[in-house]
Parts: structure tokens; C-alpha cells; sequence
């Protein structure tokens, strides 16, 4: 039985929170526009924090992490941080 996607929703939001502190704050222009995307990779669900673009192939990825809806296993959490990083752009 697979578990809730609020529950690994959840799960994903503390641990990408928690890899976020790690990194320079992400910019108030980035924060307004950001989303949470998920989608399904088999029994696994992939949460990603990102900016839209115009189009789908547009959009700004700055975080990833796969939570398994079998287990509740949370992997690695990939952070983009060269999306606002020491960008000539960054304010």
C-alpha cells in the first residue's frame, strides 16, 4: 500500500529545508515565483522546488528530492544552488 502523498510531501519539504540552510538564502525574486512540482518515477514520487518558465522546458529547477511511497525512504536532496549562487544576476 502506498503511503499518503501528503506524508511524503511532507517528508520532502523538511529535508529540502533543511539542505536549503546549507546554501545563501534563495533571492526574494526567485522566492515569489517558486513552486512545488511532483511527479511519479514508478513507485517513487519526485518533489521539485522551481521556478516556472514560459514553458515547461523553461523552468528553473533548484531543488529535487525522491521519496520512495512504498518505504517513505527519502533520498539525497540535489540542490541547484547555481540557479542564485554566485550569479553575476543575483539580488
Amino acid at each position: 500500500m502506498a503511503i499518503h502523498l501528503d506524508v511524503l510531501t511532507e517528508k520532502a519539504r523538511i529535508v529540502t529545508r533543511a539542505a536549503l540552510a546549507r546554501y545563501p538564502s534563495i533571492p526574494e525574486r526567485l522566492r515569489k515565483e517558486l513552486v512545488l512540482g511532483t511527479y511519479f518515477e514508478g513507485t517513487d514520487r519526485v518533489f521539485e522546488l522551481y521556478c516556472a518558465g514560459d514553458r515547461p522546458q523553461d523552468a528553473i529547477v533548484l531543488t529535487r528530492v525522491t521519496v520512495s511511497a512504498v518505504t517513505g525512504e527519502v533520498g539525497p536532496v540535489e540542490v541547484l544552488s547555481e540557479h542564485w549562487c554566485g550569479s553575476a544576476e543575483e539580488g
